[in-house]
C-alpha cells in the first residue's frame, strides 16, 4: 500500500512539472517570434533607406545632365548668333555636329566677300574668337568667296567626275565607278549636278563602297542647296577637319563646308538649305 502511494505521488509530480514546462514553451516560441520581426522590419527600413538614397542619388545625377545638355545647347545658340553678326548677310550653317557633352566654338575671319569660320567643339565655352582657340583642333570649317564672275566661281568647284573604271549599284537607281591610281580607290558618281568622289587607301584595306551607299542613302531623305556646279569628296585617308569637303557654286560665289566626319560634312551643307 505504502509503495502505491509513493508511485502515485511521483507520478503527480512529473505531470505537474511537464505541466509547467508545456506552459513555458509558447514564450520562448512568442519571444523568438517578436524578435525575427523586428529584425526584418529593421531590413526593411534599411532597404527603404538604401533605395531611397539611390533614387535621389540618380535623380540628382539626371538633374546635372540635363542642366548640362540645356547649358551646352544656350551656349551653342548664342554662338550661331554672334557668327550671323559677323556676317549679317551671309547664309550660314545651322547645323555643326558636335561630339556629345561639347560646346561648339568659333573663330572668323575675313569679310562678306570672303569669309571664313573654323569650329571646335570643345569642353567650356570661350568667347567667340578667343585667342585660346590657337592652340586648338578644329573640327570643322566654313567658306564664302566672292569671285568676279560666275565662270571663276564654277572653275574653283574643280568637279572631278569620273565615268571610268568598274560599274558599282550604289542603290536607288544609282551607279558609281571604281577605280585604282597610286595605291588608292576612287568611287565617283553623279547626283543632279553634284559630283561625289569617295577616295580609299588601298595599303590601309578600306573600301569605299559602304561610305558611298551610306551617303547616297541618306541624300535620299536629305536635300542639300541645288547648286550650278558642286563637289563632294570623302577622302578616307584624312582624319582632320578637312576629311570631307562640300563645295558648290551658286552664281558669283563659291561656298564650301568641312567636316572631319562625312556624315557631319554632309548635314551641314543641308542645313543651308533649309
Amino acid at each position: 500500500m505504502k509503495k502505491e502511494l509513493g508511485l502515485l505521488v511521483t507520478l503527480l509530480t512529473m505531470g505537474a512539472l511537464a505541466g509547467c514546462n508545456n506552459q513555458q514553451e509558447p514564450e520562448t516560441s512568442q519571444a523568438s517570434s517578436a524578435e525575427t520581426t523586428a529584425t526584418s522590419m529593421v531590413e526593411s527600413t534599411q532597404t527603404q533607406a538604401s533605395s531611397q538614397s539611390e533614387t535621389s542619388q540618380s535623380s540628382t545625377s539626371s538633374s546635372q545632365a540635363a542642366s548640362r545638355d540645356s547649358s551646352n545647347t544656350n551656349s551653342t545658340a548664342d554662338i550661331y548668333a554672334q557668327i550671323q553678326a559677323v556676317f549679317p548677310d551671309l547664309v550660314l550653317p545651322k547645323d555643326i555636329p558636335l561630339a556629345s557633352g561639347k560646346v561648339l566654338n568659333a573663330a572668323t575671319a575675313g569679310s562678306q566677300a570672303d569669309a571664313s569660320i573654323l569650329y571646335y567643339g570643345l569642353d567650356q565655352q570661350l568667347p567667340l574668337n578667343d585667342k585660346a582657340l590657337n592652340e586648338e583642333t578644329p573640327i570643322a570649317a566654313f567658306q564664302s568667296k566672292d569671285y568676279q564672275s560666275a565662270d571663276e566661281a564654277a572653275a574653283a568647284v574643280n568637279v572631278t567626275a569620273d565615268d571610268g573604271g568598274q560599274a558599282v549599284d550604289l542603290g536607288y537607281g544609282i551607279t558609281g565607278h571604281i577605280q585604282g591610281a597610286a595605291g588608292s580607290s576612287y568611287l565617283s558618281w553623279q547626283e543632279g549636278n553634284w559630283s561625289l568622289t569617295v577616295r580609299a587607301v588601298n595599303q590601309e584595306e578600306q573600301d569605299p563602297v559602304p561610305v558611298a551607299k551610306e551617303v547616297v542613302a541618306y541624300l535620299e531623305e536629305a536635300m542639300l542647296p541645288a547648286p550650278e556646279a558642286g563637289q563632294i569628296t570623302i577622302d578616307m585617308g584624312k582624319n582632320d577637319h578637312t576629311a570631307t569637303t562640300v563645295v558648290w557654286q551658286q552664281e558669283k560665289t563659291l561656298r564650301t563646308v568641312q567636316h572631319q566626319d562625312a556624315r557631319s560634312a554632309l548635314k551641314m551643307a543641308v542645313s543651308m538649305n533649309q
